[in-house]
């Protein structure tokens, strides 16, 4: 991943957690929130924060295991 494209990544992530207040849009809990891309960027999702949804450690870990889906939020 190039610098710019990391740089990017975590801009629209930063900006999709404080547009949520940095709850878990599946659970509500305040706790080690993450951004995660609804779309991947290999499937052609964008680095910017409509694409962002704000997850704690706990569901974002749900959602890469297929056991959340993210699409119904």
């Amino acid at each position: 991943m190039s610098k710019y494209r990391e740089y990017v990544h975590t801009l629209a992530q930063n900006e999709g957690k404080r547009r949520d207040y940095n709850v878990c849009q599946v659970c509500g809990s305040t706790v080690k929130p993450e951004g995660h891309h609804m779309i991947q960027y290999l499937y052609g999702g964008a680095a910017n924060e409509e694409n962002i949804i704000t997850l704690c450690q706990k569901c974002h870990k749900q959602v890469h295991r297929g056991n959340i889906d993210i699409m119904k939020f």
